[in-house]
């Protein structure tokens, strides 16, 4: 009986050969299903990809326009009118190129322009193209919303400046740069709020450094006041009930986060520059601030982040007013040298 059954069972060799196929096809059999085949079809774009985009193509087809009108003796003005223009456009191209756009057959040329561009449909464009960005850094990402808020800063600016230097009328649609404190409902606060660290990168930290830099705007124009002439005087002591509402604000939103307003210091050291030239000092001041109004545009959203943009570009307008140089990227602590070159466009074939 034992000899006969023996003779019947498989050898286990091939027993183990059939379970390792039976594992196998399992294995098989499961990934085809989790797997899904490519359907084909392109992958969501995000508004915040969508908007980089724009801005980038944006600045391309400006740039281009500016070199035109640069190298146009019809355009009525020297090349050098046009230069300032090139360059910012340049550095803006560059600073919303996308680390996945290169090679030389990345998109780099606006051969779509329906006509050569003009001194007034170049600003109109410069502008409304600076307008468009800072609509679309409202509901950006946050490190795209402050890139997108100092492209569309840098613009407006650069669009005002070739309106008045060659008299021409400026297109006055647009945001209002006069900031206003954003009306939000107030939320009970917890009893004890903690102080943020002055590196943090949160909004309440942000929200504290808008007030000490408005803390020392305030001072630094008061003690100003003193020592200009009096037509420098009285910008000053505009600038003044101007930092003065911007205090307010700043403490005001701190106050609906819950933040801890920060104490107002007894006084504040001054600059060199500002002994020997107080006016170009109250320039590099605004223009020092640009940084907070920047760093609160990434950290915040909703309409405290509409404040920071609206203070940001009102900064950036009086530091300009000053007399003081513009930075391309109003907003951004950012190198030039830290910027990725723009691709080479590919040679069409003749």
């Amino acid at each position: 009986m034992n000899e006969q059954t023996s003779e019947k069972r498989p050898p286990r060799r091939w027993v183990r050969i059939a379970l390792v196929a039976i594992v196998a096809l399992l294995v098989i059999g499961t990934g085809m299903v989790l797997v899904p085949r490519d359907s084909g079809a392109p992958a969501a774009v995000s508004f915040t990809e969508a908007a980089r985009s724009s801005a980038f193509n944006d600045a391309l087809a400006l740039r281009d326009s500016a070199s035109s009108l640069a190298a146009s003796p019809s355009s009525g003005v020297g090349a050098g009118t046009w230069t300032g223009s090139v360059t910012l456009l340049t550095t803006h191209a560059r600073a919303l190129l996308s680390p996945v756009i290169s090679g030389p057959s990345s998109p780099v040329s606006s051969s779509a322009r329906a006509a050569e561009p003009t001194a007034p449909s170049f600003i109109a464009d410069l502008a409304a193209s600076g307008r468009k960005r800072l609509e679309d850094a409202k509901q950006a990402d946050a490190g795209i919303a402050r890139l997108l808020a100092a492209v569309g800063t840098a613009q407006v600016l650069d669009a005002e400046r070739l309106a008045s230097l060659l008299k021409l009328p400026f297109p006055t649609a647009g945001p209002d740069t006069k900031a206003t404190a954003p009306a939000q409902a107030r939320t009970p606060c917890p009893s004890v709020s903690p102080t943020p660290e002055p590196t943090a990168a949160t909004t309440d930290a942000a929200l504290a450094a808008a007030v000490r830099s408005e803390h020392q705007a305030v001072y630094v124009h008061q003690v100003a006041l003193k020592r200009l002439d009096a037509t420098a005087a009285v910008t000053a002591a505009k600038a003044l009930t101007t930092h003065e509402r911007l205090l307010e604000q700043a403490e005001s939103l701190t106050r609906l986060t819950c933040g801890d307003v920060p104490n107002r210091e007894a006084g504040y050291s001054l600059s060199t520059q500002f002994a020997g030239d107080p006016a170009a000092a109250l320039g590099t001041l605004e223009i020092e601030s640009l940084p907070v109004f920047g760093d609160l545009v990434a950290l915040s959203t909703g309409p405290t982040r509409e404040w920071a943009m609206e203070s940001l570009l009102a900064a950036a307008r009086r530091g300009a007013a000053w007399g003081s140089a513009q930075p391309p990227l109003p907003g951004l602590k950012l190198d030039d040298g830290d910027l990725p070159q723009l691709p080479t466009p590919a040679s069409t074939p003749g």
